[in-house]
């Protein structure tokens, strides 16, 4: 799979929301940058695995894609664990570090809360959307490589159906436990199946092969964009004649929201969303917009550490939050100081450990295409 700058441009798009999400909710609708790390992931990942199956025995196949995986993911993320077990061996803090340990270790962080009660923690809140990649990468290679391009249509049209049906299943049971509303959606939006329809459009890019189809993705894009907005400020209008609080900038899709049942539809619809602006992105790769919009150096820069990024993001603004926000009157001027901040920190990450780490990725096993 050819290298396309303009994809890196989109996980930049992508961390920047989640960023302005988490920094006191200056986008209320910043949390949908995981979304579209969710559907490009199953792009990009689906793509290489249907182009390495054609080349390779499954044992071949297999210790390949999880070496790149393993180098791509493991590194920064059990270096941060272990730096937060030695705060705990020496402060005793995060409290709740025994419990949540066995959860991190393994990958299923997202899972905590069906054993525990929910909680936003300090230091792993946002670990819940690795847990969930790690977990789709165990079956998904094995789906691609058994399954026909017949099959798997079928399998991702299955997807698409069962996600919100699962959620809507999981949210009626929390409700009859007695969970509250507010933690039943975000436990909702955290669970493993229930994200299944944003991979499932990701993938359904190569599977369908949409990018050779005689479609228009501009016109995709703006029907399912047109669409979302459409819903989403009609959601929106029923949420503030209900008393809700939610602001503008969620337009209309409040993170874990469970209003007008948001839970079962608008994780689809925002899915859809994401997949048509990576098609039009890469359908139009050359195109002035495009190369502008995702293909410019800042863009693309960003893409590039997006993962240290994302990994780092969350304990620097427990940390600006308190210790620095006070001091700016003006948010946007604190979310700027802190977004250097992050990208200075994760730009060190991916210069000392994650860089060097990456070119193994080929080393062992012969593989010419570039990797995510």
């Amino acid at each position: 799979m050819k290298y396309v700058k303009n994809l890196d441009g989109i996980r930049g798009l992508a961390i920047v929301l989640v960023m302005f999400f988490h920094y006191d909710y200056l986008i209320e609708m910043g949390w949908m940058g995981v979304q579209l790390f969710f559907v490009l992931s199953g792009y990009l990942i689906t793509t290489i695995l249907l182009q390495d199956k054609q080349e390779q025995s499954l044992g071949l196949y297999m210790k390949g894609f999880y070496w790149r995986r393993t180098l791509r993911i493991f590194p920064i993320y059990y270096l941060y664990i272990f730096f937060v077990a030695g705060v705990y061996a020496a402060f005793h803090t995060p409290e709740d570090f025994r419990e949540t340990a066995p959860f991190l270790f393994t990958y299923t962080y997202n899972l905590f809360p069906l054993v525990y009660d929910f909680r936003f923690d300090t230091f792993f809140t946002h670990f819940w959307s690795l847990s969930i990649e790690e977990q789709f990468y165990l079956f998904w290679p094995l789906i691609v490589y058994f399954l026909t391009l017949r099959q798997l249509r079928v399998v991702l049209v299955g997807m698409i159906l069962v996600a919100p049906v699962i959620r809507f299943l999981l949210a009626s049971y929390l409700l009859e436990k007695g969970v509250s509303a507010d933690f039943t959606g975000q436990i909702v939006y955290r669970f493993t199946f229930g994200q299944w329809d944003t991979f499932a459009f990701g993938a359904a890019i190569p599977v369908f092969g949409l990018l050779s189809a005689p479609i228009n993705p501009a016109k995709w894009l703006w029907g399912a964009g047109f669409l979302a907005v459409a819903l989403g400020l009609l959601n929106y209008a029923a949420m503030v004649n209900g008393g809700s609080g939610v602001g503008i900038s969620s337009l209309g899709y409040p993170c874990g929201g469970m209003e007008n049942y948001q839970y079962v539809w608008s994780y689809t619809l925002i899915a859809l969303l994401c997949m048509c602006i990576i098609l039009a992105v890469v359908k139009y790769e050359q195109g002035k917009v495009v190369r502008v919009l995702f293909g410019n150096a800042f863009m693309v820069f960003l893409g590039k550490i997006s993962y240290g990024l994302y990994v780092y993001h969350w304990i620097i603004w427990m940390a600006f939050g308190k210790f620095a926000k006070p001091y700016f009157k003006i948010p946007l001027l604190g979310f700027i100081c802190y977004g250097l901040i992050c990208i200075g920190v994760a730009y060190i990450s991916f210069v000392v450990v994650e860089k060097p780490l990456l070119s193994f990725k080929n080393k062992f096993f012969n593989r010419n295409q570039v990797a995510t």
